[in-house]
């Protein structure tokens, strides 16, 4: 019974504790340092349509995404008012031109008249200029009859050129004014990135530089691009500058507002490390990270020089090399020495130049 109770009070052998974690690996330096920007793809040409006139709108013809011709019908308004006004411009336009025969026939007359001698030169003149004026106000209501069927016409929202819908903003029911964005369509033809760069870099480009682009949707692949615009002035709220990207060969898989990054290459700059933000730990006042040692599964701490910060990563110019597994979730709840799991493959990670100074 001894041995028994004795077996039964042995203590439990402790478990080792083993974080999981996920990591990246630093690749190998590049053969120039880059800056890289998130973008956008957009169609180099967007038009934003709207009815040259105020009105209801009675019906919508089309959806985000749909393919449209050029001169098809987008969007109508309620067209009573204006055909009822434009039925009111007609029947002036007979009444001017009733007077205007009236006033050429008493014309004539006068003519005859004065060439028998049975009225006077002045008297001549005058029916004369009363024709002239009937006339040029026959004219000018034939034009503003002109402008009411175009007002008409106007109720029709049509495409000016082929190309896919990109927005629909506003619905069937809506009161809209003259100009109100209805429509926006997305040319077709070619396609480009939009960029916003911060004022600190924008001196550093110029139009038709070389550039690289990549989409998220799209990892491990690259396409050759070229800055084809370079704004002149910042946006007044985000104080960025806009670029555009014209992509020499954009492949099918680039569609319309797709996430893209534009890397522009620094030749002559140190080259930086990108690192997700949430790699930086501080330890005894030192900033740096943990690298998973291979041999042992487990990390130490590895103090790195901070040298900026690219969105949602930090950019770090020294302290570590091609090649080490740098932990990036989990990474504040590890101590030197723990032995960690690592939850997936590591990629290569890309490298940043270094920020010029000031």
């Amino acid at each position: 019974m001894g041995l028994v109770l004795a077996a039964c009070g042995k203590a439990p052998e402790p478990v080792e504790d083993i974080r999981p974690v996920r990591t990246l690996t630093v690749g190998a330096s590049q053969t120039s340092a880059e800056h890289r920007y998130s973008g956008e793809v957009r169609a180099r040409y967007e038009s934003t349509l709207g009815f040259r006139v105020p009105g209801k709108l009675v019906s919508r013809k089309v959806d985000v995404g749909m393919q449209v011709k050029a001169g098809q019908l987008l969007a109508q308004l309620d067209p009573k008012d204006l055909v009822l006004s434009e039925s009111a411009a007609q029947a002036q336009v007979a009444a001017a031109r009733a007077q205007a025969e009236v006033a050429e026939l008493d014309y004539r007359r006068v003519k005859e008249l004065l060439a028998k001698g049975f009225i006077s030169k002045a008297e001549y003149d005058r029916q004369e200029t009363q024709l002239k004026a009937t006339q040029a106000q026959a004219q000018a209501v034939v034009a503003q009859a002109a402008v009411q069927t175009n007002q008409t016409a106007y109720s029709r929202l049509l495409a000016d050129s082929d190309g896919v819908v990109t927005a629909v903003l506003a619905e069937a029911g809506q009161v809209v004014a003259a100009g109100q964005p209805v429509i926006q369509i997305a040319r077709r033809g070619e396609i480009e990135v939009a960029a916003a760069i911060p004022e600190d870099r924008v001196s550093s480009l110029s139009v038709g530089m070389p550039v690289t682009v990549s989409l998220w949707s799209q990892p491990g692949k690259s396409y050759a691009g070229r800055i084809r615009e370079l704004s002149s002035a910042a946006d007044p709220y985000a104080r960025t500058y806009a670029l555009r990207i014209s992509v020499a060969e954009p492949p099918p898989e680039m569609k319309l507002r797709m996430t893209a990054t534009v890397s522009i290459p620094l030749p002559g700059q140190p080259d930086l490390i990108h690192l997700p933000s949430s790699a930086m730990v501080t330890q005894d006042g030192k900033a740096g990270v943990w690298v998973v040692e291979p041999q042992s599964s487990s990390v130490r701490f590895k103090p790195v020089q901070f040298a900026g910060v690219e969105g949602n990563q930090v950019l770090v110019g020294a302290g570590l090399g091609a090649g080490e597994v740098v932990v990036t979730a989990g990474a504040a709840y590890l101590h030197a020495g723990q032995k960690v799991k690592l939850l997936a493959a590591p990629p290569a990670l890309p490298t940043a130049p270094k920020p010029a100074a000031g």
